[in-house]
């Protein structure tokens, strides 16, 4: 950001926002965090809507942070839950309406009006194959949940079997359980293309200097973190955490001046 920000046109043309958000939380849950937050400072900062430019947001998000990213750009109708449940339909599910009413939210998005270019930096569109079950195990043992998230999941315990949720799916305990390459729901959102009027670019990582469409970060590999619907695709010959190299910065001072 510091070297975005020294160039002339971004300094007076950009502002550069934040999000922070614990990683270790489901990848859902914190996009629907990013979502909200967005939607509350708009509402704050200009809640009559006049401002030009807090519309042609361009969110930016590296590795899990690109899932994030998505999810504020895409429409995903029922695709989601076509994806993990065996109706096609939330409204055919044979349950109470009470029970209805724990069913998250989550898995039906709509872009966000205000976005209108989506940046994807190493991220793990069909899961990381670091994702493993040894390391989702030890996840498991060192990350502690939001109380209101435990909470929820108590509650949607009962339904699960109902459901006949995929494995993958009968509880995200981590963000790790989220990213597993098995896991129905990441494989549907990857197909899905951005929204109409958004359009995408991707920086994908590669370490070493073979056929980069064979290639690994150390945590995804190309084929998971390359999408058709990206309008620019740049290869980086880095690790995993490519943010402060300088053919990532470049690139990203490329697409924003595109974009302006």
């Amino acid at each position: 950001a510091n070297s975005l920000l020294a160039d002339p046109v971004l300094r007076q043309r950009c502002q550069f926002w934040y999000f922070i958000y614990n990683s270790g939380n489901p990848v859902v849950h914190s996009a629907a965090r990013l979502r909200e937050s967005l939607k509350g400072r708009i509402k704050e900062l200009d809640p009559e809507g006049r401002d030009a430019a807090l519309q042609q947001m361009v969110i930016i998000g590296h590795s899990q942070g690109g899932l994030l990213t998505k999810l504020t750009a895409t429409d995903t109708g029922d695709k989601l839950w076509q994806a993990v449940l065996k109706t096609n339909r939330l409204a055919d599910l044979k349950i109470s309406a009470k029970e209805h009413a724990l069913i998250p939210k989550y898995p039906t998005y709509t872009g966000r009006p205000l976005v209108k270019r989506a940046v994807f930096i190493c991220t793990p569109h069909r899961g990381s194959y670091a994702a493993g079950g040894f390391v989702r195990n030890l996840a498991h043992k060192l990350v502690s949940l939001p109380s209101a998230l435990v909470k929820r999941a108590s509650e949607f315990a009962g339904l699960r079997e109902k459901l006949d949720l995929p494995k993958e799916m009968r509880i995200a305990r981590t963000s790790l359980d989220s990213m597993s390459p098995t896991n129905p729901f990441l494989q549907a959102l990857a197909d899905i293309p951005l929204a109409p009027g958004i359009k995408g670019n991707s920086i994908i990582a590669v370490q070493g200097d073979g056929d980069y469409h064979q290639g690994k970060d150390g945590l995804v590999s190309y084929d998971s973190a390359h999408v058709d619907y990206a309008e620019s695709e740049f290869i980086v010959r880095s690790f995993h955490s490519c943010q402060d190299k300088p053919p990532t910065i470049e690139e990203v001072r490329r697409i924003l001046h595109e974009h302006l």
